[in-house]
């Protein structure tokens, strides 16, 4: 019977922080919703292939694109990608990330990322490469 009444008791003070958990969830799933809108998946898959095709030869870019394109499921990965967004950041920090893309300088900025990203790539991609052939000499 004690256990019982423990058991009453605890759940008594962790049920009220379970509801809370969820209606938190519930305020930033739609706060990531309204990312979404303003980031949409659909331009950022749209930004990803358009920067992958470049890597690959002229001829084949077109197959390349429709693979892509065809196996991406775009509406999966918003799913995911909201639900991810409301597990990880707080309210206030989706808050301010819908305060910021929902403005001009957000939108301009939202587009310029892409080439920013491709003007750092290449050289990220030669340290990668020099620290993993320093690493190799080093282990042989």
């Amino acid at each position: 019977m004690k256990i019982l009444l423990t058991t009453i008791l605890a759940l008594m003070f962790v049920m009220p922080v379970m509801a809370d958990d969820t209606a938190d969830l519930a305020t930033k799933l739609k706060l990531a919703k309204e990312y979404s809108k303003h980031v949409p998946v659909a331009d950022e898959v749209k930004a990803t292939i358009d920067a992958l095709a470049v890597q690959v030869p002229m001829d084949q870019r077109v197959i390349f694109r429709s693979v892509l394109e065809r196996n991406i499921k775009v509406d999966q990965l918003k799913s995911v990608a909201e639900l991810s967004m409301a597990e990880v950041f707080t309210e206030s920090e989706l808050k301010a990330l819908v305060d910021f893309y929902s403005t001009p300088e957000g939108q301009a900025t939202r587009v310029k990322m892409v080439e920013y990203q491709n003007r750092i790539k290449p050289i990220l991609e030669q340290m990668i490469r020099t620290s993993v052939e320093t690493f190799q000499k080093q282990t042989k």
